[in-house]
């Protein structure tokens, strides 16, 4: 197939598009432009243009099997720009291909009894799941993968999130026994590629499946940054609101179209996933 990517110079992107390339598709990745990151894929037919620039790319994008956004862009204070998401989903209406759409697991949770299962989030005012919704109105091909708490190999956040300063402020006793759907990235493009290559309609979420509660997850970052002597007085304060509410969930329709996790637990791939971190070329996440 022919897959048009956005994001493809991005964590998720750079992943997925190695996926995809290493199961013979074609890939056209959209990046705002020329950089380290893209060199580093030459497989890639890239196509430098913002998100919002619909005409620039528009040519390319129509002529593609298959389109997976993976794109976010970001204001100046930080937060998503909810409105080009929503403008970028909306222009996929006439695309008769298989679009993929790329949500989360960490919005809108209201506590340790929320359970997120792999379907729409009806009448919420969340606009991610809102724009899910919209996605899965058209009567063309149309999936959702909804992301839990990605970490592994290069790039990413998961190690800055969880950096030694951080966890060195979190009091054991204080951490609350929330449960943080892990997953490792390589599972998660394995994931967009099985939804595409089976034509899978509907919400999937990458998840590995374990019950990984966030003291754990912390602990066991702990551990490593002591057994290589690594501290920081510097604490970053995101953490905070990973802590405030739980999501139970499942990844059972994932499961059914073929697709299985190779890292089963983070616990197991921790080591790994911090080594990886470390020897990573200085890029931007």
């Amino acid at each position: 197939m022919k897959v048009f990517l956005t994001g493809a110079s991005g964590y998720i992107g750079r992943h997925v598009a190695l996926e995809l390339l290493s199961r013979g598709h074609e890939v056209i990745g959209l990046a705002r432009q020329a950089s380290i990151r893209t060199e580093y894929s030459k497989e890639v037919v890239w196509c430098y243009s913002d998100l919002k620039d619909f005409d620039q790319y528009w040519t390319m994008l129509e002529s593609s099997d298959a389109v997976v956004h993976c794109a976010m862009d970001y204001s100046s204070s930080g937060s998503e720009n909810s409105d080009l998401d929503a403008a970028f989903v909306s222009s996929m209406r006439t695309f008769r291909g298989h679009f993929i759409y790329t949500g989360n697991l960490f919005s809108e949770r209201q506590g340790a009894d929320l359970q997120m299962e792999e379907a729409l989030q009806l009448n919420s005012t969340n606009w991610r799941f809102q724009s899910e919704t919209t996605v899965l109105e058209s009567p063309h091909l149309r999936s959702v993968i909804r992301l839990g708490f990605v970490y592994g190999s290069t790039g990413g956040y998961f190690w800055e999130i969880l950096s030694p300063g951080t966890v060195a402020h979190l009091e054991r006793a204080s951490i609350p026994k929330v449960n943080w759907p892990m997953v490792h990235v390589r599972d998660v493009a394995s994931l967009y590629a099985s939804v595409l290559e089976t034509a899978s309609v509907g919400v999937f979420h990458a998840y590995d499946g374990m019950i990984d509660l966030a003291p754990e997850v912390i602990e066991t970052a702990r551990s490593i940054y002591e057994a290589h002597g690594i501290s920081s007085p510097e604490s970053r304060p995101y953490v905070q609101s990973l802590l405030q509410a739980s999501v139970l969930t499942s990844n059972r329709r994932s499961l059914s179209i073929g697709w299985f996790p190779a890292y089963p637990s983070f616990a197991g791939a921790a080591e790994e996933s911090f080594a990886e971190f470390m020897s990573q070329p200085t890029l931007p996440s």
